[in-house]
């Protein structure tokens, strides 16, 4: 999976860094900055994160933007970190960062499931870490579709909508197992084609994002039926736009997490259903695995977790719509050029976005 494909929930989080994804926004006491921590270790053979950010206080110094400065209540990244991964065995892994307040893991890292993990992290002398978590042993499987429909989606009418759902398949387990299910998409836009001397057409568009940010789905496996079908599951839905012109992937992970993880995303989904959105500040803050190791009251923010994934992605294409999609980027003679939308003419003008295919495009 390419690198915008295993963001999961990482990008849920912090989707502003790329971005995509700007962040939780956490509630804010405006007298103190929190430390935002969120990374993601798993049995995947894909690039691997640790996400850090600030809230704002008070008295934080504008940021200089253009001509002016602003002060917004949005997390700022850390830049200062060292950002180490350690285990049980002492071995440790030091962590690149490879954009403001993002921090990769070298891909030849393999974690080792018969031993813990945790992260360490030292900024200006204080030292945070995790709670070491040791990789789950199961993880169930999804069978994917999807469903195109028309009716109220999320308050508006008559609105013309897709539903990605699982046929659920549970681990065979008799130990407790906690699951979720994160959700990203990747699609191909069409860019305006203008005339040329060349004939040259636009370059290739791919865009990633998540399709369905508020959603967080969870599965308490102690509650699990004894037949070991989790049944039908929706897992995310989105409206139906320009973007499905083309071939149009969603990719789904279903992340099998330890109960301290699973225990952290049903407080975050209790606060969400209170206040409509991830990107919403909730109303108190949620306390994750991460400490000040000289300093325990201090509040530490979000969750370094250690998962086993398994993954599926289905896409769709123009021909599986039964509905009408207006081609806004379509080129028209008589049609001047600042009345395109800004994304009929640059790729990079979607904050997470390539021009080169990715590796699994044509996989399916």
């Amino acid at each position: 999976m390419n690198k915008y494909g295993s963001w999961g929930i990482l990008g849920l989080i912090f989707f502003l860094f790329n971005s995509c994804v700007d962040q939780i926004s956490f509630p804010l006491d405006r007298g103190v900055e929190k430390l935002i921590v969120y990374g993601q270790l798993s049995n995947l053979d894909e690039d691997k994160f640790v996400f850090l950010s600030e809230t704002t206080s008070a008295d934080r110094e504008p940021l200089f933007a253009g001509q002016y400065l602003v002060l917004n209540d949005l997390p700022r990244p850390v830049t200062t970190a060292q950002v180490f991964v350690v285990n049980t065995e002492n071995q440790r892994y030091s962590l690149n960062q490879i954009e403001p307040g993002k921090y990769m893991l070298p891909r030849n890292m393999k974690i080792r499931e018969d031993v813990s993990y945790f992260v360490e992290i030292i900024i200006e002398g204080r030292v945070y870490r995790s709670e070491p978590e040791q990789m789950p042993q199961v993880v169930g499987e999804d069978e994917l579709g999807y469903t195109f429909s028309r009716g109220n989606y999320k308050g508006a009418p008559e609105t013309a909508f897709i539903s990605i759902v699982s046929d659920v398949k549970l681990p065979a387990a008799d130990l407790p197992y906690f699951l979720r299910w994160d959700v990203d998409e990747a699609y191909y836009w069409n860019l305006t084609f203008f005339p040329n001397p060349f004939n040259k057409p636009p370059p290739d568009c791919y865009v990633f994002d998540f399709p369905d940010p508020e959603r967080i789905t969870l599965f308490n496996g102690e509650n699990a039926p004894a037949s070991g079908q989790g049944g039908y599951q929706v897992v995310a839905e989105r409206i139906v736009d320009e973007s499905f012109l083309s071939r149009h992937y969603f990719n789904v992970r279903q992340v099998s997490t330890t109960r301290g993880s699973h225990d952290y995303w049903r407080r975050i989904r209790e606060l969400v259903n209170n206040s409509g959105s991830v990107f919403d500040t909730p109303p108190a803050p949620v306390r994750g695995n991460v400490y000040n190791s000289s300093n325990p009251d201090e509040v530490v923010l979000g969750y370094f977790e250690v998962v086993r994934v398994s993954q599926k992605r289905i896409y769709t294409t123009r021909a599986d719509v039964p509905f009408f999609i207006p081609e806004v980027c379509t080129y028209d003679p008589a049609r001047p050029l600042d009345k395109y939308p800004r994304t009929c003419l640059r790729c990079s003008e979607f904050p997470n976005s390539t021009n080169e295919t990715p590796h699994w495009w044509f996989d399916q």
